[in-house]
């Protein structure tokens, strides 16, 4: 078994433990397999999905269920642990009777994993208690800008790749194996207010850039906002990620959060 996975084994004497919970204790908790299904099609980004498919295919090695986003008001999801919205644009997909199925389906013990541009269908929306950070900059109520600078100025409310040092809430189990900060990849210049009900398992405190690009305007909006969460409906829940941890599979500090949010996060919902 050691060779096979890779693993190292430590023999132990007893199943009693001086500094640590015994084996077989209550806070020994079991990581039940989850029956996943990622959306795809003209809802999702391909990029995103790609992102997805590719690191449970081959990095992972987990089985997924793909499901057409233009299929989704025709499936069960009660076969289902975990729906993965990688980013997209799902406001068609989830009209009225489909948002009430997939709150349903929540609030029974269903969790959700909604990833960048897919967080904008839960924002602002009852039921959720995610919202859109409100801009805190002022606009010249006269735009006397030259043509010339028109576009640099642009930039100003940009954000195109840049790295930023979040707090980490280290006791969620969404951050297990994470210390107090992680570096987060921030790709667009959307922004959410810390979660009022539910857990701020990263947010941003610090707004300085660390690498890439940021505009002035962007970063004045980021201070104490939301980077991963969680939020907890009936017995399940959804999980925000902000930033994508997947991106183009190569920000592998984030990947953690990921797996984290798949088997660890109110894992007691799934069978046994």
């Amino acid at each position: 078994i050691s060779q096979k996975h890779h693993q190292s084994l430590t023999p132990i004497n007893s199943g009693y433990s001086d500094k640590h919970p015994d084996i077989g204790s209550p806070d020994i908790k079991l990581v039940n397999p989850a029956k996943i299904a990622v959306l795809s099609g003209s809802a999702t980004s391909s990029l995103s999905f790609g992102e997805v498919w590719h690191f449970f295919e081959q990095q992972l090695q987990f089985p997924i269920t793909v499901i057409n986003s233009d299929d989704f008001l025709n499936i069960n999801l009660n076969k289902y642990h975990v729906l993965i919205m990688p980013s997209g644009y799902y406001g068609e997909m989830l009209n009225e009777n489909a948002m009430s199925n997939l709150k349903e389906w929540i609030r029974n013990g269903g969790k959700v994993i909604a990833i960048d541009r897919a967080l904008r269908s839960f924002a602002n929306s009852d039921g959720f208690s995610l919202k859109t950070k409100e801009s805190n900059s002022d606009s010249d109520s006269n735009n006397l800008t030259p043509y010339a600078e028109r576009e640099r100025q642009y930039t100003n409310q940009l954000i195109t790749g840049a790295i930023f040092k979040t707090e980490v809430d280290n006791t969620h189990p969404m951050a297990f194996g994470y210390d107090k900060n992680y570096f987060t990849l921030k790709l667009g210049s959307s922004s959410y207010a810390l979660l009022d009900r539910g857990y701020n398992v990263a947010y941003l405190e610090d707004t300085t850039v660390y690498s890439g690009f940021a505009g002035k305007k962007a970063i004045n909006n980021l201070d104490d906002t939301l980077v991963f969460g969680e939020e907890r409906i009936g017995s399940g829940s959804i999980v925000y990620l902000v930033d994508n941890p997947l991106f183009r599979g190569f920000w592998d500090n984030g990947k953690l959060f990921f797996v984290n949010a798949l088997f660890f996060v109110n894992n007691n919902a799934f069978e046994m």
